[in-house]
C-alpha cells in the first residue's frame, strides 16, 4: 500500500481499494451532522457503512481516534459502536475561544409587533449643529439596539434559545478488538494500546530506581533496594482525557491558584515487603512542581501562522463563500467569529500541537500509519510529518485537497531546509510555527 499520499475521492469508495488490517491508526475529524455553514457535507454524522470499511483496513487492536460534535456525539459514538469498533474512553477538547450562537427571544417579540430594534449611526458633521444645539452629522448605517420596545420584550429581555458558549468537543476513543491479549496482539500485528509514557505530561516525575550496579550489595534482582542510590527518571504525569487550550488553561489556572506538589522520598530505615519488593503504596514518587491546575493535562497551544504556513500562493476566500456579509461569514462555527478571508478557508481546523499529540498518544513503537478519511485542510498529515508517523489522507473537496498539498510540501520542504543548512545557533526557520 502507498503511504503518505493524499486521495482525492469520497472516502467510502477510497477505503474500498485499501487493504484489510492496513493502517495502524484512524484519527479524523468528521462532519458532526450539524449543517454547518450551509454545507452539504455535514447534513448528518458518518454512516455506519463508513465505520466498517474504517474497522476492515485498521489492523486488530488499533485505535481510532474521531472527533464529534457536543449535539451529536451520540449518533457519532452509535454508528461507530454498530461497525464493531469497542468505545474505550472519550477525551474531552476544552477550549476557551468558544462563542454562543442563539436567537434573542425579547427581540423576536418585538419584531413579531413590527418593531424593528435598529437605531441610526451618525457620523457627525465637523462644526455643524442641529437644531436642538446638538452635533448634526449624516445617517451611516443601523445598528442593533438591545432596548426593549413592547412590554412582552421587556419581559423577556435577557432570554434566548438554547445557545451556551460551546467550550469543549468529544474525542470518541475506539478500537478494533485485539486477536488474543494485549501483548499477543502486539507481536502479531505491531498495535497495541497507547504510547502512556509519550502522553505523559511535563518532563518532572517518575518513579526514583536502584541501579543493581550502584546497590549490588542489597538489590532483589528488580534493581530496587532500600539503601541503594536512587536516580530520578522524568516521565511526567499520566495522560489524562481532558486536553485544555491555553486560553482554557489559563481560565482554569485563574480559578484553581497557585498550588505545590512535593515528592514522597524513601524514608531511612524504610523495609521492604516479603519478597525485597517496594510496592505499591510504597513505591517513592518523584513529581516537585507548582502552579495551576492546567499542569495536570496537556495544552495544546495554537501558532498564529500555522493555518495558513505554506498557502501564500492561495488566494484568500472566505470560510462560506454563499454568504457575502462579512460580519455574518463564519457564524456557525464555534472557534472562528472573525470574519476575515483566509488562505486556508476550511471551517474547522483543528490546533497542529493537538493533533501532534494525538498522533504521539497513538505511535506504535515503529511509528505506524494513520489514515485520516476526513482529512479537510490537512492538519493530520502535517502532524504526521512532525511525529514522524506515515499518512493516508482522503478528502473529497478540490478546494480542500490544493490546500493540503500546500501545507505538505510546505512543511516537507521546511524539514529538508533545517537538515541542509549549517547548525549555528543564530539559525531559525519557520519550524517554530510548527512547534517541530
Amino acid at each position: 500500500m502507498d503511504k503518505n499520499v493524499v486521495l482525492k475521492g469520497d472516502c467510502l469508495e477510497e477505503m474500498k481499494k485499501l487493504p484489510a488490517n492496513s493502517v495502524d491508526t484512524i484519527i479524523t475529524d468528521p462532519p458532526y451532522g450539524l449543517s454547518f455553514m450551509g454545507k452539504k457535507w455535514d447534513y448528518d454524522v458518518p454512516a455506519v457503512d463508513v465505520w466498517k470499511e474504517c474497522l476492515r483496513v485498521l489492523k486488530p487492536g488499533g485505535t481510532a481516534l474521531i472527533f464529534a460534535g457536543s449535539r451529536t456525539q451520540h449518533r457519532m459514538a452509535v454508528n461507530v459502536e454498530d461497525a464493531g469498533f469497542i468505545l474505550k474512553d472519550t477525551i474531552m477538547w476544552f477550549y476557551g475561544s468558544g462563542f454562543p450562537k442563539a436567537t434573542d427571544i425579547s427581540k423576536q417579540l418585538d419584531k413579531g409587533h413590527g418593531r424593528e430594534r435598529v437605531l441610526r449611526s451618525v457620523a457627525p458633521i465637523k462644526g455643524g449643529k442641529n437644531h436642538a444645539g446638538g452635533t448634526s452629522g449624516r445617517v451611516m448605517d443601523y445598528i442593533q439596539s438591545d432596548v426593549a420596545i413592547t412590554e412582552e420584550a421587556k419581559l423577556w429581555n435577557g432570554w434566548k434559545s438554547h445557545g451556551l458558549k460551546p467550550a469543549y468537543e468529544p474525542i470518541i476513543v475506539c478500537m478494533k478488538p485485539n486477536e488474543g491479549t494485549y501483548a499477543a496482539n502486539a507481536l502479531k500485528h505491531g498495535v497495541s494500546g497507547l504510547n502512556i509514557d509519550g502522553g505523559r505530561i511535563g518532563s518532572e516525575g517518575g518513579v526514583k530506581k536502584v541501579s543493581i550496579e550502584e546497590n549490588s550489595a542489597n538489590h532483589n534482582g528488580d534493581g530496587f533496594g532500600c539503601n541503594g542510590k536512587l536516580e530520578k527518571l522524568n516521565k511526567g504525569r499520566f495522560p489524562a482525557n481532558i486536553i485544555l487550550d491555553e486560553e482554557a488553561g489559563r481560565l482554569l489556572d485563574e480559578q484553581s491558584g497557585i498550588s505545590k506538589t512535593t515528592p514522597r522520598p524513601i524514608a531511612d530505615g524504610e523495609k521492604l515487603d516479603k519478597d525485597g519488593n517496594w510496592g505499591f503504596k510504597r513505591m517513592p514518587h518523584n513529581i516537585s512542581d507548582k502552579g495551576g491546575a492546567s499542569r495536570f493535562f496537556y495544552c495544546a497551544k495554537a501558532s498564529k501562522g500555522e493555518r495558513n504556513a505554506g498557502c501564500e500562493k492561495l488566494e484568500e476566500t472566505y470560510n462560506d463563500e454563499s454568504r457575502h456579509d462579512k460580519d455574518a461569514i463564519g457564524c456557525n462555527n464555534p472557534r472562528n467569529r472573525s470574519g476575515t478571508a483566509k488562505k486556508n478557508h476550511h471551517p474547522t481546523v483543528k490546533p497542529l500541537s493537538l493533533m501532534k499529540y494525538l498522533c504521539t498518544l497513538t505511535k506504535t513503537p515503529t511509528g505506524g500509519i494513520v489514515l485520516d478519511p476526513f482529512a479537510g485542510s490537512g492538519t493530520t498529515g502535517v502532524a504526521c510529518i512532525l511525529t514522524d508517523r506515515d499518512y493516508v489522507l482522503i478528502e473529497r473537496e478540490e478546494e480542500y485537497v490544493e490546500i493540503i498539498n500546500y501545507r505538505l510540501t510546505h512543511i516537507e520542504e521546511e524539514i529538508e531546509e533545517a537538515i541542509t543548512q549549517p547548525l549555528h545557533g543564530t539559525i531559525k526557520t519557520s519550524l517554530d510555527e510548527w512547534g517541530f
